[in-house]
């Protein structure tokens, strides 16, 4: 729930930004591509500086942060065009886009008020998830316990008394109170199971609570089955790596000579370009490419995890890993087919079959082809263990379960944020 955060409420701001943006230029007869490309970078701008939101905290800051975000863009547009009256124009949309946020923002400010019914572990497990939570109020449960809202007998008042319109239900409890929870269903109160919330909210899938029996039977993983998903997805990989390695080609030449200058007397010689056995969609194994970060060493004398503070990785290569300069060449990857641009992290050959047999469900991140970028990626941060490794797979089975064209867009866009700030794995 946190990554999609008012999803909703986000694009309707964006589809009237993008009329208003449109009506400000209709008659200044500008480049329509260079205007249009102008206002997804305005987009991607606003998103890396945090302002791309719809939480209640909004204030002057964010107003100056959008204000000179947006007179650098129509500054931009202004000398491509020799339109000195952009200056003036951006001023005109810098209020009216922040009134739209305002109007938005009360619209879909958090009003999801929420009840637990049951007690427990699992009770006291989603009481911490929830008092974390930006976008759900947490007002008590329904027990015969002391602490408790009340009885079964008192949920109907309750729900009315706190406008309650979630109800969570703990898993095996369910039964005893079964009449009332379908009752308030009919009514139109969202009804959700405790570990299904966990999941939405922190973004994950736990491994210690699901097996066969639960992917079997578990709602979600369209991507596996969807004909039309992976044909757009396929599109789509083909036409970002091709965006990627004709604007990233400069960068890569660049990154290329740098590597090689690692070791100068020997330039010629030296190799730019890292070549790994990992493992893909089915668990098959096919070779990555990426440019060297760290130095010639033998890998047999050395850990198979890389920490950041690896003595084994170079100057240039400390940049390049921080930026994510190293991964640019898997574009090719991409192209062949043996990686999509959004996915689980293909895994290195020795490291992934011990993790099969030292990990529950391990064998379920093979079910899509592996990711330049991956949901765990954005949301865990760099790890070099085995508990890491089964951190990383909630993430990743997570992104199997609800996969879908929005959660990619925003796996890029966080992407972009990290590599803009020089931070993640």
């Amino acid at each position: 729930m946190k990554h999609s955060q008012n999803m909703k409420g986000r694009f309707i701001y964006t589809i009237l930004l993008f009329c208003i943006y449109k009506f400000l230029f209709h008659t200044l007869y500008i480049d329509r591509v260079a205007v249009d490309s102008m206002f997804v970078l305005q987009i991607l701008m606003y998103y890396i500086m945090g302002v791309f939101t719809l939480r209640e905290k909004y204030g002057v800051k964010e107003f100056f942060i959008t204000l000179i975000t947006n007179s650098m863009l129509f500054l931009i547009l202004a000398i491509i065009s020799k339109k000195i009256i952009l200056l003036s124009i951006s001023i005109i949309y810098t209020v009216l886009q922040n009134i739209i946020r305002y109007i938005i923002g009360k619209i879909y400010q958090n009003n999801e008020n929420v009840l637990i019914i049951g007690d427990g572990i699992e009770k006291k497990e989603i009481e911490k998830v929830l008092t974390k939570s930006e976008d759900l109020k947490y007002f008590g449960y329904i027990n015969t316990q002391k602490g408790s809202l009340g009885e079964e007998c008192d949920i109907e008042d309750i729900v009315e008394k706190y406008k309650i319109n979630i109800i969570i239900y703990i898993k095996d409890q369910e039964k005893k109170y079964l009449d009332k929870i379908c009752l308030l269903k009919l009514k139109g109160i969202k009804v959700v199971e405790a570990e299904t919330l966990i999941q939405l909210i922190e973004g994950r899938v736990k491994i210690d609570k699901i097996d066969k029996e639960w992917f079997l039977y578990s709602k979600g993983f369209e991507v596996l089955h969807s004909t039309i998903e992976k044909r757009i997805k396929r599109f789509t990989d083909i036409l970002l790596a091709l965006v990627v390695f004709i604007f990233g080609l400069p960068l890569m030449i660049v990154t290329y000579i740098l590597v090689k200058l690692d070791n100068p007397l020997h330039f010629i010689s030296n190799p730019a370009f890292f070549k790994q056995k990992r493992i893909g969609i089915g668990g098959s194994e096919f070779e990555i490419i990426k440019f060297r970060s760290m130095k010639l060493h033998d890998p047999k004398k050395y850990s198979k995890y890389a920490s950041k503070t690896d003595d084994r990785i170079t100057l240039i290569g400390k940049f390049i890993r921080k930026t994510r300069l190293d991964e640019l060449p898997q574009v090719v990857n991409v192209l062949k087919g043996d990686m999509s641009f959004v996915g689980p992290r293909p895994e290195w050959n020795e490291l992934g079959r011990k993790y099969e047999k030292q990990i529950n469900m391990y064998w379920l991140r093979y079910a899509i082809k592996p990711g330049l970028t991956g949901w765990a990626q954005v949301m865990y941060p760099y790890g070099s263990s085995l508990e890491d490794a089964k951190r990383k797979l909630e993430y990743d089975i997570y992104y199997l379960k609800y996969q879908n064209f929005i959660l990619d867009i925003i796996i890029l866009f966080k992407t972009v944020k990290i590599v803009f700030f020089g931070k993640g794995v």
